[in-house]
């Protein structure tokens, strides 16, 4: 069977890249290997009765024209923020609670840093500043620097003009923070251990670095696009999980006259004389089509799907060279109620235990020479408490994401190391939510072979690949391979592991989608 677009993943880039193809008008199939597409935008049940968004639980940023373009409102997708956006456990006296109103943050400061208070307003602003930049940069395709093309310059040129916008101490800032650690940023803003330490881990979610990494800053402004002004580790909330976000865009796909099949596993792409012919599944069968768009990530795209033999040695090796290094363990717990409540932790706020930068650091030493931190950071939601869905009356869900667990340590994920893991969390978190280790019910423990194994991630790599400053923009996956193009004529990439990618719900499908219309408009 022939189409005129084939989309490997049905994830959420994938079903985007997807919906746009097939709204322009192609004979598009969607292939997903599960039985369900979503990728790892998904909320699956653990345990009876029991379901847990099961590797992420924030959509994250998506453009306002994907939302817009493909009715995702009409789908039944409902997105709001968190109204709390940290509980942040200090020994000795309440929890700092910030939230996204960041004079009412400041006032919660004022007991524990005078300093900081007075700082957080400006922080927010800067953070906000910054990050209205990059969100124009993620909105748009790469920039190539090195291209002559009118267009591209034209491109430079524009962002050129909204680089200036920013002021000069605004693309002082710019320039200065994205090199930056994230533990050198905070601490030129901020005096108080625990409130750094908190932060700091938005500098360092899903990626293999520590605080004091260079380039840890950017990650943390990478994870604040979008947001408003004070939403500083502020949380997307989808109703229903953020499963709902991939049903939705699912029944967009079928409403432009896409297809999706599930089940499908791609097992290789097929090119001949250096073009795309189509793909083969594990079933025999083959598929033909002369795009083949993959949202699978660029490691396993280009170094499993296809023959080697298709590419330059030099361009190969540079892909083996993408970090992935999925660094997240994820603990869901079914729980009885008795000890919640009574903590009053907000609807959809995620408790983040990490006391100090230097404690996040000591557990990233852990993953750095292969290991798994004994006592990793923390960041705790209770979806339950905003949306019964997830739990049956008088029970609730707690997620955990915990920080660091290297890849390399996947043979040591026994069952029993699963359990004392899950047990180690539990403990971690009983100091804060009072009665937790008695209502446990079921735990599950997700490691980073977990999520290889079932979604496809290559070393668990929530990301498709680190963010990095080498893995960025035009360089994200590899300089060789810049906006979702690849060496072979009508092999597209359109996953996380392309710009903007890593965390955005749908950006890169978006703009892979629009780079592949345009290419065909010139071909006809």
């Amino acid at each position: 069977m022939t189409y005129d677009a084939i989309v490997i993943g049905g994830g959420v880039n994938g079903l985007t890249a997807g919906a746009y193809l097939a709204r322009a008008g192609k004979r598009v199939i969607v292939l997903e290997r599960r039985n369900t597409p979503g990728g790892l935008c998904v909320t699956e049940g653990f345990f009876p009765d029991f379901r847990a968004d099961t590797c992420i639980d924030d959509p994250g940023w998506m453009p306002a024209a994907v939302l817009r373009d493909l009715e995702l409102s009409a789908m039944g997708y409902e997105e709001s923020l968190a109204p709390v956006s940290m509980t942040i456990p200090i020994d000795g006296t309440a929890p700092l609670v910030i939230t996204p109103d960041a004079r009412a943050t400041a006032d919660a400061i004022r007991p524990h840093s005078l300093h900081d208070a007075a700082a957080w307003p400006d922080f927010c602003r800067f953070v906000a500043r910054l990050c209205g930049f990059m969100e124009t940069l993620y909105g748009a395709r790469a920039p190539l620097i090195d291209s002559n093309a009118p267009s591209d310059l034209l491109a430079l040129l524009s962002l050129g003009k909204k680089l200036r916008g920013l002021g000069h101490r605004g693309m002082i800032d710019l320039i200065r923070a994205i090199p930056m650690s994230i533990a050198d940023l905070l601490d030129e803003w901020f005096e108080h251990e625990a409130l750094k330490g908190a932060l700091s881990t938005l500098g360092v979610l899903n990626v293999q670095h520590g605080p004091q990494s260079g380039g840890t800053a950017l990650v943390f402004l990478h994870n604040h696009v979008g947001l408003p002004m004070g939403g500083i580790g502020a949380r997307r909330v989808a109703r229903g999980g953020v499963g709902a976000l991939a049903t939705a865009l699912a029944g967009a796909v079928g409403r432009v006259g896409g297809q999706i099949r599930a089940g499908a596993e791609v097992t290789a792409i097929r090119a001949r004389e250096d073009r795309v012919a189509g793909v083969a599944l594990a079933s025999g069968e083959e598929i033909d089509a002369p795009v083949v768009v993959s949202s699978a990530d660029p490691r396993r795209t280009l170094t499993t799907l296809i023959d080697a033999g298709e590419f330059d040695p030099e361009f190969l090796h540079s892909v083996d060279c993408v970090r992935m290094r999925g660094p997240q363990v994820r603990v869901h717990l079914a729980v009885r109620e008795s000890g919640i409540r009574a903590q009053g932790i907000a609807p959809h706020g995620a408790m983040v235990v990490a006391p100090t930068m230097n404690y996040v650091e000591r557990a990233y030493d852990a993953a750095k020479h292969g290991g798994v931190a004994q006592e990793p950071w923390l960041r705790a939601v209770i979806p339950s408490l905003g949306d019964a869905s997830f739990a049956p009356a008088g029970h609730h869900v707690v997620s955990v994401h915990a920080q660091y667990a290297a890849y390399a340590a996947h043979e040591a994920w026994t069952p029993e190391r699963r359990a004392a893991y899950a047990d180690a969390v539990i403990r971690m978190l009983s100091k804060h939510i009072g009665g937790l280790g008695e209502s446990v019910l079921h735990a599950e423990t997700i490691t980073p072979s977990d999520v290889e194994a079932r979604y496809g991630a290559t070393q668990g790599s929530l990301l498709h690949g680190e963010l990095a400053l080498d893995q960025f923009l035009f360089a994200r996956p590899v300089a060789s391979a810049p906006r979702y193009r690849t060496p072979i004529d009508g092999l597209w990439l359109c996953g996380s592991g392309a710009h903007p990618g890593a965390g955005t719900a749908g950006a890169s499908g978006f703009l892979a989608a629009r780079e592949i219309i345009a290419a065909t408009k010139r071909l006809r």
